[in-house]
């Protein structure tokens, strides 16, 4: 196996736009990554770089199935990334608050810091917090220069601006930024339990041989959950060479749609932020990455109080400073990170699917349609999935902190118990899995969930099967960085 090794001179400055010098570059196999360990242990350095990407204007929001405009804002939408730097081995993790990342703007991002500054685009993972209060992400238009962009905002002309080439100007910033501000730090981690914020949200039903997703509080004819919850909060606790935190980053799987309306939000994990703010100082950077949560969400049917954005974050804050004032962990760094590349087929209909689907589409538009909910989503799917190539190029990564500490890079909306299976299986103590990375993938169910049916197993890109091979090669990933 090729291996590449990346050496970028560390005290070189750097502007937005400027570019990191690189003494070596050697080629690798694209769909079998993995990036060279340190033979002799050298310090950790982290750096963190962070842009606001919040629409500078009234802009179509995403998360629903009905047009929104924003009408103002809550909370600023942020991307924030982690640069991890230990001797000739780097790799960076952006998170953005957006309701997913798409693959036309996250491969031109890696483009372009794998030109401007030498390293790998395999060693960039990006990844969204799945926040429902975010922009729509519409077509990339590559043409459309910064100016013409901030012009089109000015004049709050949302057909005008485009949003992917602002957040890709904005993710390259961050990410430069992160590279340049890279400094010895020390990892600590730890984990707790939480029961009582996320619910699994597909249930059996007595009058229904479907599992139902979001059955309604106190349903009569609930027979119980088919699913489970992942309890595992992880929060990582990063401090400099004074031993002073400057940031963390936390992970849990519950789904961020807690907040509604037509104000831009980041959702709960602002909320974090706020608490671990309070705690650790106003410039404490907090990032959070979703866990595997497709089939979980904050409803929970047996109680008609519904907690919200403020107060799920809020807790989950506290319970990290908690967590952070115990006794955690501190790592031994061993950075490197892995990546395989997997080419699945989308779902495929007859043409007579597709006649019929884009026959019933005008019925989808009129809100006194017969069509129920679920046939809506299908009408939808096979209209636009119709349209899309057959075959897709998805990544699945992983990032070894230590030689008991991994975080794992899935693509789309994976079922909890796939998560589960891959920490059961995995060879690291610590198993960090966030999901949303690199693509839009949308839901990944499990075979089992396919079969007993439902919104998650209808609004799909890929067909049954497909969780499972991604659970497949996060595990070549680990299985390859524990050697």
């Amino acid at each position: 196996m090729k291996l590449k090794i990346f050496t970028v001179f560390p005290k070189l400055l750097l502007t937005v736009s400027a570019v990191f010098a690189i003494s070596a570059v050697f080629a690798v196999s694209a769909q079998n990554t993995v990036h060279a360990a340190v033979s002799d242990p050298a310090p950790l350095e982290v750096g963190i770089g962070v842009t606001e990407i919040t629409p500078p204007l009234s802009y179509p929001m995403a998360g629903y199935y009905s047009k929104r405009l924003s009408d103002g804002v809550l909370d600023p939408l942020m991307l924030r990334a982690f640069c991890f730097k230990q001797g000739d081995e780097m790799c960076v993790l952006a998170i953005s608050d957006s309701i997913y990342v798409y693959d036309d703007v996250t491969a031109e991002v890696k483009r372009r810091i794998q030109e401007k500054t030498g390293l790998s685009a395999d060693a960039v993972f990006l990844v969204g917090t799945h926040t429902h209060t975010g922009p729509v992400w519409m077509k990339y238009d590559r043409k459309i220069t910064p100016e013409e962009n901030l012009a089109a905002a000015a004049r709050n002309d949302h057909e005008a601006f485009n949003y992917k080439a602002f957040w890709v100007e904005q993710t390259e910033k961050a990410i430069l930024e992160s590279m340049k501000n890279v400094r010895p730090a020390s990892l600590s981690i730890g984990k707790t339990s939480v029961t009582d914020l996320s619910f699994n949200r597909r249930y059996f039903m007595k009058d229904s041989d479907q599992v139902r997703f979001n059955p309604g509080v106190l349903n009569p004819n609930i027979i119980r959950l088919a699913g489970p919850i992942d309890p595992d909060l992880f929060g990582i606790l990063f401090r400099d060479a004074e031993k002073k935190p400057f940031a963390s980053l936390s992970n849990f799987a519950l789904h961020l749609d807690t907040t509604g309306g037509t104000k831009f939000s980041a959702d709960y994990p602002f909320y974090i932020q706020t608490v671990l703010r309070e705690r650790f100082g106003a410039d404490f950077i907090s990032g959070f990455g979703i866990g595997t949560c497709g089939d979980i969400n904050h409803v929970d049917v047996t109680n008609r109080h519904r907690r919200r954005a403020p107060e799920i974050g809020t807790e989950l804050g506290k319970r990290l400073a908690a967590l952070y004032d115990g006794e955690l962990s501190e790592l031994s760094p061993s950075l490197d990170s892995a990546m395989r590349t997997l080419t699945v087929k989308r779902q495929e209909f007859t043409e007579e699917q597709i006649a019929r689907a884009r026959e019933l589409r005008k019925e989808v538009l009129n809100t006194s349609s017969q069509l129920t909910f679920l046939e809506r989503v299908e009408v939808g799917k096979i209209v636009n999935l119709s349209t899309l190539p057959l075959e897709h190029q998805v990544e699945v990564g992983a990032i070894r902190l230590s030689s008991d500490t991994a975080i794992v890079l899935l693509p789309g909306e994976i079922f909890v118990e796939l998560g589960q299976d891959l920490k059961r299986r995995s060879p690291f103590k610590n198993t960090i899995i966030i999901e949303l990375s690199q693509t839009n993938a949308k839901y990944i169910p499990t075979r089992k969930a396919f079969k007993e049916g439902s919104y998650e197993t209808i609004n799909v890109l890929f067909p049954e099967g497909t969780g499972e091979r991604f659970i497949d090669a996060a595990m070549e990933c680990l299985e390859e960085l524990k050697k």
